[in-house]
């Protein structure tokens, strides 16, 4: 997020990411503040300490799921804080409830991002609870203060959910907008000269891995509960009624995939590409302005002259026809451009109605079926102990390692407060190497320059009410960040929690300071070397998986795609989560490859075939969402045996791409193929559009199977 716009900064303030620091930061500060005015302070901060560690279980999604989450989260940190704090009295077996705690509540990555993050939170209570200071005396009433914490917390983010369940919903959807827009503004900077075409295509990649994870998001918080809107039915509808529009913006947009180098190569000599290039920025500007209205609860209105622009490329193109050049491939890419412009405003228009055109009530019924669900039963952890699943080994890693930290400490004496080099691998060490890389990296960053920040402060800030302002600030900044530019947090984290301890520990600020640097940088040391050489698991093990699945998405969504060439057949349903299906697996995809780049060199196997099975695969993607959308445009028809000859190649191209990928066949079948009245009369521009539709995708197809041969 780009803090140059006022647009951009009133949307990050009243958007979902700034909501939740403030409500955090009131969570976390309200029970020490009101426990200090009774003398109480001890007491009030083990509170807010609970706040703090239910806190990270409160990620977004449902209230169902948020509740639940937040309710075992208050269960997992109770018995990690009492048994902790018992086991303080001995440092054998302290170091023993260490690397169990670190085992058991690590495994809880077998069920999802949100279980995982109630086991961080759960390591997070054991790793502070690592201090005497804080559970001396009665560990009882220890460990309930800080349940006590948990639940005031969990009570105020569902009471403030419940009083404007709406609200919450339309800052998510906003954020998806913005991602989405993000999206089309890269699609359009492949036709600016200046910039690299493979260097933009690794930003799309990386794009249409944070444009799924939200729009996963909202689909949870919309389709499956259904936003509680207490206060309009009508607010609910048009959340549904913009998300679904934005869904087939995102897939048509995706089907905008040309030869970039040969556009240019064409049309290098006139300013008709930079003008699409800015004609797409344009619209995806106009996206982010419906994105930032949602955020800032306004009415959007619409702000460029969309239509002016489209026409003057349309003259544009004209012009270029009359002097004898080519041009049937820019009135492609100006159709494209003019059917998005168009979703676009309408997703404006569905503001300014009156009544709201709902989906039919079997659309509406099937909403929950877009939903990804859950599994909790116990075979879903009992599949995890293997040596070959990601999640043991992470669970053990991190079990030996937060060991080995809390040994090092003791032998270092760094001080009392040593269970700083847990707490610090237990938030960097995650199961994959490159995200370990990447949080190493930005907190040792942000250590460092939030760790001068509150040096500088503690120097020369003597004022403790201006203190104890600048701390709070900092706490909405850094809650406000923490999910979204880690680094950024961890550079308001470390000065506010400096600041702290200096209204806690006055006669020993600095002393602290300089230890929580150093058990920093030891914690950090230690996490990038366990995840090196303690049992990592490389990314391009389980690549050859996540391949197969997309290919498989691929053949489920041409079946689809075949099925509506037949009426009787065709099922919208099983079409869209066939198109659902195959987003995500591709962002899946897209995102492991990322991930793979980050790791060293020499575990990067096959990087030149794989990059070439991603740049195949989005074009097949391409390719059929281009299908998906001529057919909502005209009536196609197929009208010739070639054509259905096409169609089997390309499925018989993909099932055994899929057997050379996973060493198993995998068969889908086409029914509508054996039909024999599928064949109709079609006209001659009719028969040639899908000819040459179907022939790339059998191109496509035939060049995936080449390539997954070579991985």
């Amino acid at each position: 997020m780009t803090f140059l716009k006022s647009s951009e900064i009133k949307s990050f303030l009243l958007g979902q990411y700034f909501a939740d620091g403030v409500k955090i930061t009131l969570g976390v500060l309200l029970p020490a503040l009101v426990f200090s005015f009774f003398d109480e302070f001890k007491t009030g901060l083990i509170i807010s300490l609970g706040a703090f560690f239910v806190s990270i279980s409160d990620t977004s999604g449902p209230i169902s799921h948020r509740r639940a989450g937040m309710l075992v989260a208050c269960v997992s940190v109770f018995v990690s804080a009492l048994v902790t704090g018992f086991a303080n009295e001995n440092t054998i077996i302290l170091g023993v409830v260490i690397a169990f705690f670190c085992f058991v509540f690590a495994m809880y990555t077998s069920y999802g991002n949100r279980a995982a993050s109630v086991g961080t939170a759960a390591l997070l209570a054991m790793a502070i609870s690592i201090d005497q200071h804080k559970t001396s005396g009665d560990n009882w009433w220890y460990a309930l203060c800080v349940l006590a914490g948990g639940v005031w917390y969990t009570a105020l983010s569902l009471s403030l959910m419940e009083i404007r369940p709406f609200r919450v919903a339309q800052q998510a959807l906003g954020e998806c907008i913005l991602h989405i827009a993000h999206y089309i503004r890269l699609k359009g900077n492949f036709f600016l000269e200046k910039v690299e075409v493979p260097s933009n295509f690794q930003k799309l990649s990386k794009q249409q891995v944070k444009v799924n994870e939200h729009q996963q998001n909202v689909r949870e918080m919309l389709f499956k509960a259904r936003v509680k809107v207490g206060e309009s039915v009508r607010s609910g509808r048009v959340l549904i009624m913009v998300f679904v529009d934005s869904l087939d913006i995102f897939e048509q947009s995706m089907s905008v995939h040309y030869d970039y180098n040969e556009l240019r190569r064409m049309y290098g000599l006139y300013k008709v590409l930079d003008h699409f290039g800015q004609a797409i920025i344009m619209v995806a500007d106009e996206m982010s302005n419906l994105g930032h209205a949602l955020n800032n609860n306004e009415e959007p209105k619409r702000k460029y002259p969309i239509s002016k622009t489209l026409k003057g490329l349309k003259e544009e193109i004209d012009t270029l026809a009359q002097k004898g050049e080519r041009v049937l491939m820019l009135r492609k890419i100006y159709v494209n451009l003019k059917s998005i412009s168009k979703r676009v405003n309408n997703m404006f228009h569905i503001f300014q109605q009156e009544e709201v055109v709902f989906l039919s009530r079997d659309k509406e019924e099937s909403l929950p079926k877009f939903v990804s669900h859950q599994d909790f039963d116990p075979k879903v952890l009992k599949n995890n102990f293997t040596f070959q699943s990601s999640v043991l080994r992470h669970a053990l890693r991190l079990s030996l390692t937060c060991l080995v930290g809390y040994l090092i400490s003791l032998q270092l004496t760094l001080g009392q407060h040593s269970y700083w080099v847990v707490l610090t691998i237990v938030v960097i060490l995650r199961p994959g190497f490159s995200i370990t890389k990447k949080r190493n990296m930005e907190r040792i960053i942000g250590t460092a320059i939030g760790g001068t920040t509150g040096v500088l402060i503690l120097w020369w800030v003597e004022d403790v009410t201006v203190r104890f302002f600048i701390m709070v600030v900092f706490m909405v900044l850094a809650y406000s960040f923490w999910r979204i530019r880690y680094v950024v947090g961890v550079v308001f984290m470390t000065p506010f929690i400096f600041i702290l301890y200096g209204f806690i520990y006055p006669e020993a600020n600095f002393m602290i300071a300089r230890e929580r640097i150093l058990d920093t940088f030891l914690g950090s040391g230690l996490a990038f070397l366990a995840s090196h050489y303690l049992f990592p698991i490389w990314e391009s093990r389980g690549v050859h998986v996540l391949m197969g699945n997309v290919l498989k998405a691929n053949l489920e969504y041409l079946q689809q795609l075949i099925c509506r060439f037949d009426p009787g057949a065709f099922d919208e349903i099983a079409y869209r989560l066939s198109r659902k299906k195959l987003h995500l697996e591709t962002a899946n995809l897209a995102a492991a490859f990322q991930r793979m780049l980050e790791e060293p060199k020499g575990k990067q196997k096959n990087k030149e075939a794989m990059h070439q099975f991603m740049v195949l695969s989005h074009m097949l993607a391409s390719y059929l969402s281009t299908l998906s959308t001529n057919l909502d445009r005209s009536e196609l028809v197929l009208s010739t045996q070639d054509q259905i000859i096409m169609i089997k190649r390309s499925r018989n191209h993909l099932q055994k791409a899929i057997k050379k990928l996973n060493g198993q066949k995998f068969r889908v079948k086409f029914p509508a193929l054996g039909k024999d009245d599928l064949l109709k009369p079609a006209k001659d521009q009719e028969e040639d559009l899908l000819s040459e539709q179907l022939y790339l995708i059998q191109k496509t197809c035939a060049d995936l199977e080449k390539v997954s041969g070579e991985v």
